[in-house]
C-alpha cells in the first residue's frame, strides 16, 4: 500500500458510510463523454500541439523515448498532485516540438515524490526510479507494442550493522542518480534527514562483477563533497564527514532537489541544487577530487539569474534535439505563490556536453503550446460574435509574475471557428475587456441577464465571494454585445469565499435568478424579487439549495462549480456540479423550482476525473447535434470531451404523457396526438435545431391546440420538446 495516502483508505471507508445517509444516485448512463485531443486551437497564428493537456504548474521534467521511435519524448510528473503527462517528440534537430498524447500515461506505475528515467541495466531502455515506500524504488523499463512500460524490480537497500538499511531520500526531495565514479553503473546522492549533507550511495555492480541487470548498493560516504548547507544560500566547505558538531553547523529547512553535471568542462561532477527555502538555484563546483571548493550562490552569476517563486528543481536533458544537454528548472512547490505559467525555465546549451555554455532563453517551456491561464481555469460558453456558434471564455485565479510574486487575473476569449463535425477555436484576446486592470481576486465568468433588460450581461465571480457585472448595452441579444463595467458587487449577493455564479430562472417566473456555488461546496439561491423592468433586486432565499455538498466527505472544502444547460442529445436541462476532487455530479432536471432535495443521478458523471477543482462547461460546439464538454482545473488548462454515447430520448418519455407527432416527415403543419387521455394542461413546446439553438417556443393548452405550423423552418432534422406538468418529452422530426 502507498504509505503516503494509506490514511485516506480509512477516511474513504468512513465516507462510504456517510454517503449512505444521502439521497441515492446511479451511474445509469455510463461513458456519455470521452476525452479527445482533436479540437484545433489557433493561437497567434499557430495551432497548439498540446491544447487540451490540462495545463501545468509544478512538474518534474524527464526526457525518454516512450513510443520507441528513436526520439526522446517528454514525461512530466507533478508530485504534488501525482499526475503524469506524456508528450511525443515531433521536432527535428534544433526544434522544441512536443505534442500531448495521454495514451502512454497508463503505462506508468504509481509514483511517489519523484520520477527519474535512467537506464540502470545497460539495455538502452529507460528505467524508472521513484521513492516507493523506503527511499528508492526501481522499475525496469521494456517496450511492448512500441510503448514504454515498466515492471517492478526492487527497493534499494545496503548492508548495515543490524541488517539491510534503505537508501534514504527525504520525502519531497529529488536525489541525483548519476554514474558519479564513471565506472558504468548508476550511483545515488541524496541529502540526509536534516537536509545538512549529501550522502553517496555507491552502486557496486561493476566492482563486484555482477551482470548489467543487477544493482548492489553501499553507503560509500555520508558527506559527498565535504560540505554542509548553511542557513544562508552559501555552504560551509572543507568539512570532515564526522566530528563537525563544533563547527556551528546549522541546517536550513529540509527540502532539496539536486543534480550532478559537469558544468565547467573539467571532467568531474559539479552539484546544482534548489532548496525549499529559496527561489533561486545554487551551484557548487567540484575541485576534481569530489570536494566542493567554490560556489555560485545565485545561479547564474555570469548570465541570467534564475528566479522561480519557490523551490526550483533542476534537470539536464537535450530538450531541443541538437545533440547536447540543456539545463532546465521547474517549480517543485504547488500553491498560489508557485509558478503557474512561467513554470519551466530553459537554459540552452550553446556549447557542447564536454564544454557547456548554458544561456537563458525563456521560462515558458511547453506552456505556449497549451491552453493555460495560470492557476485554476474557469471556462464558459457564450456566442459573443453572434454567428450562431458558442465561443469559449476562460477565467482564472491569476497568472503569477515570478519577479513581483503578484497574481493577475484575466479573462481569455477564444472565437469558435468550428464547422460541422470539426471543432476549432482561435484566440482573440487573453485579456478580454482589459479586465485585468480591475485587479480582481480571481475571475469566474458566466453570462446572463443581471440588469433586468432581457439582454445577457457578463457576470464575474471571484475568490472574495462577491459577484461583479459588466452590463451589455446592446439593444437585443441578437446584436453584438457591448459590455461596460456596471458594478464590482451585486447588492446582497455574497457567499463567503469563492463565488461560482450561473444565471438561470430557477423559480420559473420568467425572470433570471442567480445560483452561486462556493468554497464550502454548497449552492446559494438568489431570487430576482424586482417588480419593475430594467431593475434587478436579488434576495438570498436559500444558502444551500438542494441540500447537497460538492466533493466527498474526505474533502474539507467542496468548491461547488455549477453548470446548468443541455448536456446530451435528449435536450434535457440538467445541473452539473464540478467538485474539488476533479469529478462532476449530475442532478436530474427536477432541480428547477425545487426547494427540497435535488435528485442526484450521477455522483461521477461519465466517469470524468480531472485534476482538482473541476469546472464543467457544455455546448454543441460544432453544430452536429451532439455535445462537447470542457473542464477546467487547478493547473489552469482545459480537458476536452466529446459525447460518444447517443442517449435514447425515448428513455425519458413519461408514459402518462406519451405522445406522437405526425406527419413525420412534414412540409408544413404537424399535429400532436396524446396516446393516453389527459386533463387540460398548460404545456410548452420548443423546437431546437441540431446545433442546440432554440428555433421556436410557445405555451399552449393541451385541450385547445394540437397543431403547429413549421413551414417557415428550413429543411432538416429538429428536436421537438413538449413539457407538461414539469415532465418533458422529446421527439425527432424531419422538415422536408
Amino acid at each position: 500500500m502507498n504509505f503516503r495516502y494509506h490514511h485516506l483508505l480509512l477516511l474513504s471507508i468512513i465516507g462510504i458510510s456517510l454517503l449512505s445517509n444521502q439521497s441515492s444516485f446511479a451511474q445509469f448512463q455510463g461513458n456519455v463523454y470521452m476525452p479527445f485531443q482533436d479540437a484545433e486551437v489557433n493561437q497567434y497564428g499557430n495551432n497548439l500541439l498540446s491544447a487540451w493537456c490540462g495545463g501545468i504548474n509544478s512538474v518534474q521534467v524527464n526526457h525518454a523515448d516512450i513510443n520507441n521511435d528513436g526520439k526522446k519524448d517528454v514525461v512530466l510528473y507533478d508530485q504534488n498532485n501525482e499526475v503524469i503527462k506524456t508528450f511525443i517528440n515531433t521536432g527535428t534537430a534544433g526544434q522544441i516540438k512536443y505534442a500531448y498524447d495521454p495514451k502512454y500515461e497508463k503505462n506508468f506505475p504509481a509514483v511517489n515524490y519523484y520520477l527519474l528515467l535512467k537506464d540502470y541495466n545497460c539495455d538502452g531502455i529507460p528505467d524508472l526510479y521513484e521513492k516507493g515506500l523506503f527511499g528508492v524504488a526501481v522499475h525496469t523499463g521494456y517496450y511492448q507494442n512500441n510503448e514504454l512500460k515498466f515492471t517492478f524490480f526492487k527497493n534499494l537497500f545496503f548492508p548495515g550493522f543490524n541488517g539491510p538499511v534503505n537508501v534514504y531520500v527525504q520525502p519531497n526531495d529529488i536525489p541525483s542518480i548519476v554514474d558519479i565514479d564513471k565506472d558504468g553503473d548508476l550511483d545515488i546522492v541524496s541529502f540526509d534527514v536534516l537536509g545538512l549533507q549529501p550522502a553517496l550511495y555507491k552502486n557496486r555492480r561493476v566492482e563486484d562483477g555482477l551482470p548489467c541487470d543487477s544493482i548492489r548498493m553501499e553507503l560509500f560516504e555520508n558527506c559527498w563533497g565535504k560540505f554542509y548547507q548553511n542557513l544562508n544560500r552559501s555552504v560551509v566547505m572543507n568539512v570532515a564527514c564526522k566530528g563537525v558538531e563544533g563547527q556551528h553547523k546549522k541546517t536550513r529547512h529540509t527540502g532539496n532537489c539536486i543534480l550532478h553535471l559537469d558544468i565547467d568542462g573539467d571532467d568531474d561532477f559539479d552539484l546544482m541544487g534548489g532548496n525549499i527555502s529559496f527561489n533561486d538555484a545554487q551551484l557548487c563546483y567540484n575541485n576534481g577530487s569530489d570536494i566542493i571548493n567554490a560556489e555560485d550562490t545565485l545561479y547564474n552569476k555570469n548570465g541570467h539569474q534564475l528566479q522561480l517563486p519557490t523551490w526550483p528543481a533542476p534537470s539536464h536533458w537535450d530538450i531541443d534535439n541538437d545533440g547536447d544537454h540543456d539545463l532546465l528548472f521547474s517549480s517543485h512547490s504547488d500553491n498560489l505563490s508557485t509558478a503557474n505559467y512561467n513554470a519551466i525555465a530553459f537554459y540552452k546549451n550553446l556549447g557542447t556536453d564536454m564544454s557547456p555554455n548554458f544561456v537563458f532563453q525563456h521560462d515558458t517551456l511547453l506552456t505556449p503550446d497549451m491552453i493555460d491561464v495560470g492557476s485554476f481555469s474557469y471556462p464558459t460558453f457564450f456566442d459573443y460574435n453572434k454567428d450562431g456558434k458558442p465561443d469559449l471564455f476562460i477565467g482564472t485565479e491569476g497568472y503569477l509574475n515570478n519577479v513581483t510574486s503578484q497574481l493577475q487575473s484575466k479573462l481569455a476569449y477564444y472565437k469558435n471557428t468550428s464547422t460541422a463535425g470539426n471543432t476549432s477555436f482561435e484566440l482573440v484576446n487573453k485579456d478580454f475587456l482589459n479586465i485585468s486592470q480591475k485587479n480582481y481576486n480571481g475571475i469566474f465568468p458566466t453570462f446572463g441577464d443581471m440588469t433586468g433588460d432581457g439582454v445577457d450581461d457578463l457576470i464575474l465571480g471571484n475568490a472574495n465571494g462577491s459577484v461583479a457585472v459588466y452590463k451589455n448595452f446592446a439593444p437585443t441579444n441578437a446584436a453584438m454585445p457591448n459590455f461596460l463595467f456596471f458594478t464590482d458587487s451585486i447588492n446582497n449577493v455574497t457567499v463567503g469565499n469563492y463565488s461560482f455564479p450561473v444565471v438561470f430562472d430557477f423559480n420559473q417566473d420568467g425572470k433570471t435568478d442567480l445560483l452561486v456555488g462556493n468554497q464550502i461546496g454548497s449552492l446559494a439561491y438568489f431570487q430576482d424579487t424586482s417588480t419593475a423592468v430594467n431593475q434587478k433586486k436579488m434576495a438570498l432565499i436559500n444558502d444551500s439549495i438542494g441540500n447537497f455538498i460538492a466533493g466527498a466527505p474526505v474533502n474539507f472544502h467542496g468548491y461547488c462549480a455549477p453548470f446548468i444547460g443541455k448536456v446530451d442529445n435528449t435536450q434535457n436541462v440538467y445541473l452539473l456540479i464540478g467538485n474539488i476532487d476533479g469529478t462532476i455530479q449530475r442532478f436530474d432536471e427536477n432541480f428547477k423550482n425545487n426547494f427540497g432535495n435535488f435528485t442526484r443521478i450521477d455522483s461521477n458523471y461519465s466517469h470524468i476525473k480531472t485534476a482538482a477543482r473541476a469546472v464543467p462547461a457544455v455546448a454543441d460546439i460544432d453544430g452536429d447535434g451532439f455535445y462537447e464538454m470542457v473542464v477546467g482545473n487547478k493547473f489552469g488548462g482545459l480537458h476536452y470531451f466529446k459525447q460518444v454515447l447517443t442517449i435514447n430520448a425515448a428513455n425519458y418519455d413519461v408514459s402518462k404523457y406519451s405522445i406522437a407527432i405526425y406527419p413525420n416527415p412534414s412540409t408544413g403543419m404537424i399535429s400532436i396526438y396524446y396516446k393516453n387521455p389527459i386533463e387540460n394542461q398548460v404545456a410548452a413546446l420548443q423546437i431546437v435545431d441540431i446545433s442546440g439553438r432554440l428555433i421556436y417556443e410557445e405555451k399552449f393548452e393541451t385541450a385547445s391546440k394540437t397543431q403547429f405550423d413549421i413551414s417557415n423552418l428550413q429543411t432538416g432534422l429538429y428536436h421537438v420538446g413538449i413539457e407538461i406538468n414539469g415532465q418533458r418529452i422529446w421527439k425527432k422530426i424531419i422538415k422536408n
